[in-house]
């Protein structure tokens, strides 16, 4: 409370723009108590207070605040000057800030203060400012006020600057201690309030918007249907279009609030719009004093929290919402999704299908460059075979040894036959091999006279596990012609197909001195073997040969590794 010093509007010659401009006027209709008619002047109180927040618009006429009911007079009397809010027939007037209220009182002068005394009750029991003498004055606000003897006033009292809690009143006392029993009395109640929808808008009901904005307009200052400055407008009541919904349509996501008070400044209406979890923020209202608005809103539950800036504690909550369209519903969402999974599923399988498409082509042409090659290098044995075999034919004639060229002829056709009708297949049985290999090995017996042995793993299917045809052809050759030829009957050549784990190991023995393995293995028909291994590995993948010699003193072993064979 203040009662020491003069507000600084009020110093001076008064300006009634700036006063206004910060304040509006409450005055009861008449002064409360009895009014004496004698030598003493009556005095009228006058309470400055804020006139940031206007709540009787003609839109909200029949709001009556409960927080006045203790403050109406007991008999009702019209006229006199009130606050512009319209609160007829009460002693108090409504604040809702925490700007002070300033009181003052006509009737008071410097020549008759002694008259009078002022006390200031909160909650009309609690004496907060005891009884004392007026101190402060100042030039009157409001002319044509006159005192008992008829003369003008020229001076008024100020009693000082008094604010309070919100949901507390404050009671301002005038006594004349001349007359017992006697006082005039004004109060003001700070009262929670927040700012609160009347109507809400759409873009689809922008001309009804405008009806009841042109009403309000036409109508905050004056009654309904009197004439005013701006012309004889005739408009018709807009209760009818006051309408509060709750739940709108997806096209109707542009929204209008139109708010029950009004406020001098746009500013000081604050709002927060929340969304599930997502808020917004506290925000001024920077559209216009009494509405705010939104624009485009996507689907989904809102609340719109309101606040005046000036009593931040109270707010107001408007929940709404706003409908999803057919395809922005979730069903819609999960069937767009799942049809879309399907496409991108589609897609990746076609891309996949090409790929693989292309691999198996890439493989098909490989394979069937490879098979070219292999053929290629299948019929170079032939002729080297035959090469090889002629050469032993002729060994024999040279010796005069007919009978032998004879049977040796008859044996090497029938071999020729074995491998012509063979030479259509890449791989044949181990029974098959085996049987050329003897056939092959018999036709050289004839020529050097050496001893060999065919010996098969009994863990071995000899007639289901397959080889590549003749591969051993050119390593059982190699041992005859560098091992055992020159040992004659001495001569001791081994065949063996062994288990080992998954693999099949091929392996072929000689007795004879042992060779150079680097240059020798560098022969035509052996250089040919290590060729049809190397492309045959490109295309058996898990099922990998491998060629080794080991060659010594004591004769050569020639091994082929058949890698994961027995699988």
């Amino acid at each position: 409370m203040n009662i020491d010093s003069v507000h600084p509007l009020f110093r001076g010659k008064l300006n009634g723009d700036d006063i206004r401009s910060r304040f509006e006027t409450f005055e009861l209709p008449k002064p409360s108590g009895i009014k004496h008619k004698g030598p003493y002047n009556n005095i009228i109180l006058s309470v400055f207070h804020s006139n940031a927040l206007y709540v009787g618009t003609a839109l909200n006429l029949k709001e009556r605040l409960p927080e006045l009911k203790g403050f109406k007079f007991t008999n009702p009397i019209n006229g006199g000057m009130e606050s512009r809010g319209g609160f007829y027939n009460v002693t108090a007037v409504p604040l809702y800030d925490s700007m002070p209220m300033l009181v003052a009182a006509y009737g008071i002068n410097p020549s008759n203060k002694s008259l009078y005394q002022f006390r200031v009750i909160q909650d009309k029991n609690k004496v907060v400012l005891p009884w004392q003498e007026v101190r402060l004055f100042s030039r009157v606000m409001t002319y044509y006020r006159y005192n008992a003897d008829g003369t003008e006033q020229k001076e008024m009292a100020l009693l000082g600057e008094f604010v309070a809690p919100v949901g507390s009143s404050l009671t301002v006392e005038v006594r004349n201690i001349k007359i017992p029993d006697t006082a005039y009395a004004i109060s003001a109640v700070w009262i929670k309030r927040s700012p609160s929808v009347i109507s809400v808008f759409t873009s689809a009901t922008i001309k009804e918007f405008l009806e009841v904005y042109k009403y309000q307009w036409k109508h905050d200052f004056y009654k309904p249907n009197q004439l005013t400055y701006y012309g004889d407008i005739k408009m018709n009541p807009v209760d009818s279009l006051l309408k509060k919904p709750d739940v709108f349509k997806h096209q109707d996501n542009t929204l209008f609030f139109y708010l029950k008070d009004k406020v001098k400044y746009d500013s000081l209406v604050e709002y927060n719009l929340v969304k599930g979890a997502d808020s917004a923020g506290w925000k001024g209202n920077r559209f216009d004093p009494s509405v705010i608005r939104f624009q485009q809103l996507p689907p989904g539950n809102y609340t719109l929290l309101l606040r005046y800036a000036f009593q931040r504690q109270s707010i107001s909550r408007y929940p709404f919402t706003i409908l999803p369209a057919w395809y922005q519903t979730l069903g819609f969402k999960i069937l767009t999704g799942i049809i879309a999974m399907i496409i991108v599923a589609f897609v990746i399988i076609l891309y996949i299908n090409w790929l693989q498409r292309k691999k198996l082509k890439a493989a098909a042409l490989q394979k069937q460059r490879v098979s070219t090659e292999l053929k290629s290098i299948r019929s170079q044995f032939n002729p080297h075979f035959v090469f090889n075999a002629l050469n032993s034919i002729q060994g024999l004639i040279t010796k005069n040894d007919t009978a032998g060229a004879h049977q040796y002829l008859s044996e090497f056709s029938t071999l020729m036959r074995e491998s012509l009708n063979g030479s259509d297949r890449e791989m044949i049985s181990i029974a098959h091999e085996t049987e050329i290999l003897q056939k092959y090995l018999n036709l050289e017996q004839l020529r050097f006279g050496f001893r060999y042995q065919i010996a098969v793993d009994d863990a071995i299917d000899r007639n289901a596990v397959e080889v590549p045809a003749l591969l051993l052809q050119p390593l059982v050759e190699n041992a005859v012609k560098h091992g055992i030829a020159g040992l004659q009957e001495k001569g001791c050549l081994q065949i063996d197909f062994k288990k080992a784990a998954d693999a099949l190991v091929a392996t072929v023995t000689d007795n004879g001195k042992g060779f150079d393995a680097v240059k020798e293995t560098a022969g035509f028909g052996l250089r040919l073997t290590r060729e049809r291994i190397a492309l045959l590995n490109e295309t058996l993948h898990q099922q990998q040969i491998r060629l080794s010699f080991d060659s010594g003193e004591k004769g050569t072993t020639g091994t082929i590794y058949f890698k994961n064979w027995l699988l």
